[in-house]
């Protein structure tokens, strides 16, 4: 018989091929960067062929390393599926994709309700700003943002996003106070570096006009702006769902009635040629009530 390359070496090319770059599959593995191309030297050396053409920490296959891939692939997902239904270790496993601002702020908080009762069920997160392939990287749902379409897909939609000012009880005062115009030259906008355009938006579909003496602060994410919020930095864009719980507790308010609703839904999406089984339906039934949840939470605001 063929010699066969160790395991290891054979799930470091694999996990490249799905990450694209060594330092994500090292990540992913638990491995260093250094053990990752260490596999796929000595994998190719005993193979005898490149697989991996490589260049500035990126990798794409080669002619050979196509053909290998196929084929090792499907081997790898065979194997793990024998052993997690002959040891039971990954029956309830559920690997969920999802920006991390929505983990941390909306999905995480609503764990209690996914486990009661759940025993045989283990959500993994991937929180990420990257767009993953569900089908090659063996990720069971994503969570994204969109018009509900997206090639290779099943799509269920969840919930609207809806923005908004916010900002800490006592500035949101001053502004409800003194209003619009006069607030937005003396205190500061904390803007989004990540949607520039939000707050002109918010404006123009309210039919306000964004000063142009405001003061602003730029921040690189949706976790450092709402931060800078609930400490008082100024009024922020409250985007739902991730600012719903923050509301509700009274630790943010809304200044402004007017919630503008963009042209994209949050949706839970599978890879159409591998339908969820019946640990992912759960995950699947869970969402979709957290997020029927959440949508009447805001009824009225």
């Amino acid at each position: 018989m063929q010699p066969l390359p160790p395991l290891a070496e054979l799930r470091s090319f694999v996990s490249v091929v799905a990450h694209g770059r060594f330092n994500r599959a090292a990540e992913a593995l638990h491995l260093t960067e250094s053990a990752v191309s260490h596999h796929l030297r000595r994998l190719e050396d005993a193979l005898g062929t490149r697989l991996l053409a490589r260049g500035h920490g990126e990798a794409t296959l080669t002619p050979a390393g196509v053909r290998f891939h196929a084929r090792v692939r499907e081997a790898l997902h065979l194997i793990e599926e024998a052993v997690g239904e002959a040891t039971g270790g990954h029956e309830g496993k559920v690997v969920l994709t999802l920006p991390r601002s929505l983990a941390t702020h909306w999905l995480v908080p609503r764990y209690p309700r996914l486990y009661a009762g759940r025993d045989d069920l283990e959500l993994q997160l991937l929180p990420t700003t990257r767009v993953c392939d569900l089908e090659r990287e063996q990720i069971d749902l994503g969570l994204r943002l969109g018009a509900g379409e997206w090639p290779g897909l099943e799509a269920r939609s969840l919930l609207a996003e809806r923005t908004a000012p916010v900002a800490a009880p006592a500035l949101a005062a001053a502004w409800c106070e003194r209003g619009w115009d006069a607030m937005a030259s003396d205190h500061r906008l904390i803007m989004n570096a990540t949607h520039p355009a939000e707050w002109t938006d918010w404006c123009a579909a309210t039919g306000r006009a964004l000063p142009p003496g405001a003061r602003c602060t730029t921040l690189e994410s949706f976790d450092l702006v709402l931060e800078a919020a609930l400490a008082g930095s100024g009024l922020a864009i409250g985007r739902t769902p991730m600012v719903n719980d923050a509301l509700a507790r009274g630790d943010l308010v809304a200044p402004f009635p007017e919630w503008v609703t963009g042209p994209d839904r949050y949706c839970v999406v599978w890879p159409a040629r591998r339908p969820p089984g019946r640990h992912a339906v759960a995950v699947v039934d869970w969402l979709t009530a957290c997020a029927t949840e959440s949508s009447e939470s805001l009824v009225g605001r």
